[in-house]
């Protein structure tokens, strides 16, 4: 495994600054975008002000009966926003016309808490009819979600999206990052969305909660850039021949816990799939940034929440209609609210 070790954290500490300057940048960059775009905190306030408080207790009651469903929402507004922007399109049920995003790569056998969406929808509808957005739910769940079990940094999330007419399979499969993706390919797929290597790797954070099939943990056993007793261990827990979908932890310290032993694994050579590991294993800035979030988790949980707001800023394509959505999983037979 490449990792840093003394001289390393040598040079971690020496561009430490270079990190706190990206992050500056990343912040600033996430506030530029909500200043000049539409979005805003209380764009619901008067017509809907219930909104959060609907959501908190949606979210609450969803992960105090799953705890694996927080990390399944804070994903869903991530893949979400990856494809032709933060638009609600993965909510989309394929029909005898149309396929959405839910069997792409990514998605299929894999993207869930749809059913809780659906919930906070329907107690939205009876609150305030035709008003919230499917979109925004999904960025005020991801929220709630991480913070339920265990974000400190409860950052402001700005709404005010529409909800896509349409959504893309092919789109998915090409934007949404591959677990077999190497650092290079993550910074172009990041890049693509306007998000920089702070962004990244805070982001790719998330992964210190939720579960992977044994089915894909496979792919990476012979991986060196992990160490060679975890994944003889790995190995033990997802044998050849056995059960694809079952599930093995992220995180395998602190799985349920929304922290920075993400990190700590990583330096560790205990990535479970490779887009993670190469954030570590890849020499670069990328490795004193992990090694910054590892050492400081308030560090981190400040910057997950400042990339959050910047990838939530990410816009359907110039000229894109839009609707608020009755049921999450359709359009309506008619728009409630159109724009070119």
């Amino acid at each position: 495994m490449k990792a840093m070790g003394a001289s390393g954290a040598v040079m971690a500490v020496r561009v430490l600054s270079v990190v706190v300057l990206l992050a500056v940048v990343s912040t600033v960059g996430a506030e530029a975008v909500v200043a000049s775009g539409l979005l805003t905190t209380d764009y619901y306030a008067r017509s809907c002000p219930r909104l959060s408080s609907i959501v908190k207790e949606e979210v609450q009651k969803a992960v105090k009966v799953e705890k694996r469903m927080a990390a399944s929402l804070v994903r869903l507004h991530f893949h979400d926003c990856f494809v032709h922007g933060c638009d609600g399109s993965i909510l989309l049920d394929d029909t005898a016309t149309f396929i959405g995003e839910k069997t792409a790569a990514a998605n299929n056998n894999s993207a869930r808490g749809f059913e809780v969406i659906d919930g906070i929808k329907a107690k939205l509808e009876e609150a305030c009819p035709k008003t919230v957005s499917c979109a925004d739910i999904l960025a005020l769940a991801s929220r709630d979600s991480a913070v339920e079990v265990g974000l400190s940094e409860r950052y402001p999330v700005f709404v005010g999206r529409l909800d896509s007419l349409n959504a893309s399979r092919d789109e998915a499969n090409l934007r949404l990052p591959s677990p077999r993706a190497n650092y290079s390919e993550l910074k172009k797929n990041f890049e693509f969305q306007g998000l920089n290597e702070v962004d990244l790797i805070a982001l790719s954070g998330a992964h210190t909660i939720g579960k992977v099939r044994c089915q894909i943990v496979r792919l990476f056993l012979n991986d060196t850039d992990t160490n060679a007793e975890f994944r003889s261990n790995l190995a033990k827990e997802c044998p050849a021949g056995g059960d694809d979908f079952k599930l093995q932890n992220l995180d395998l310290k602190t799985p349920e816990k929304f922290d920075n032993n993400y990190f700590k694994n990583l330096r560790r050579g205990e990535g479970i799939i490779r887009s993670d590991q190469t954030l570590w294993s890849t020499p670069g800035i990328n490795q004193a940034i992990v090694w910054d979030f590892a050492r400081n988790q308030k560090t981190f949980f400040r910057q997950f929440a400042f990339s959050t707001i910047k990838m939530g800023n990410i816009r359907p394509p110039a000229g894109t209609k839009g609707e608020i959505r009755e049921n999450c999983r359709a359009v309506n037979s008619a728009p409630l609210v159109a724009s070119e």
